[in-house]
């Protein structure tokens, strides 16, 4: 129940990805973004290794802080078939992080006197996790970073289809399965939220619908998670929740760090 309730969330996500908004940023941010999260990923993973964290749950804590919080762990945890505890675990510290993270980014801004609203958009939006952490520190700032923050968020979100697909490709081929047909396996569920975007934005679904099936998205994400917190294990949380707590705010920093430097 819990993983057709994770792969059903997903595929509806496709319907809040709006292509249109590749027109809104030139190709160097695009670049940057995708690059962010990358090293988002691979910070988390080396972190990892060095607290003998496992590979997976630092995967996990690297989408979650590269791209999107819980949808970004949801999705790659179905693909990676994380034990429920890295997928409770990884989701409970990067939504701390990220509430944390609402009042650190905006003090980072006005402690280096950035004044461009682009740049304060930038850093907001680029870094900071979940889509209501990033509308809430980005209308700290300004209507206009708020407006700003929220569309470099959903580039990234944008991220999330491509991200899944090349874990699925990676995740294949290191699984000793050797058959090209293996490698190059798609989980359905990565098909049915492409899916569900081109149909989106091709203009197929009206917006009412549309809102709909966002509003269903969320609440089978919700479900999930809740299903899964529930069955986390408290020794889990003693044995392994600083050593993640770590990894995550570390690599966020070093994501906030990064953009600092990309604006100035």
């Amino acid at each position: 129940f819990i993983v057709f309730c994770i792969n059903f969330a997903i595929i509806l996500m496709g319907a809040q990805l709006n292509f249109k908004l590749l027109d809104m940023i030139n190709w160097k941010v695009f670049l940057f973004i995708f690059c962010l999260i990358l090293i988002s990923i691979f910070t988390s993973i080396i972190l990892g290794r060095i607290f003998k964290i496992s590979k997976g749950l630092s995967l996990l804590i690297g989408v979650g802080n590269g791209i999107c919080g819980s949808s970004a762990i949801a999705g790659v945890s179905s693909i990676l078939k994380s034990k429920k505890d890295d997928v409770g675990l990884s989701i409970s510290i990067i939504n701390i992080i990220g509430v944390f993270g609402v009042f650190l980014v905006p003090s980072i801004i006005v402690y280096f006197q950035i004044d461009s609203t682009f740049s304060q958009g930038m850093i907001i939006g680029g870094t900071i996790q979940a889509v209501g952490q990033v509308t809430a520190a980005g209308f700290i700032m300004g209507d206009e970073v708020g407006r700003l923050a929220t569309i470099i968020k959903m580039i990234r979100i944008l991220m999330l289809g491509p991200i899944m697909v090349i874990i699925a490709m990676i995740y294949n081929t290191n699984s000793n399965q050797k058959s090209v047909k293996n490698i190059f396996k798609i989980p359905s569920f990565i098909i049915g939220f492409i899916i569900i975007s081109l149909l989106t934005n091709i203009n197929l679904f009206s917006s009412e619908i549309i809102n709909y099936i966002i509003i269903i998205s969320k609440y089978s994400l919700i479900i999930s998670m809740v299903a899964i917190g529930l069955q986390v294990s408290l020794s889990s949380i003693y044995t392994q929740g600083i050593k993640v707590i770590f990894v995550s705010l570390v690599t966020f920093i070093i994501q906030i760090f990064i953009c600092v430097q990309f604006v100035t």
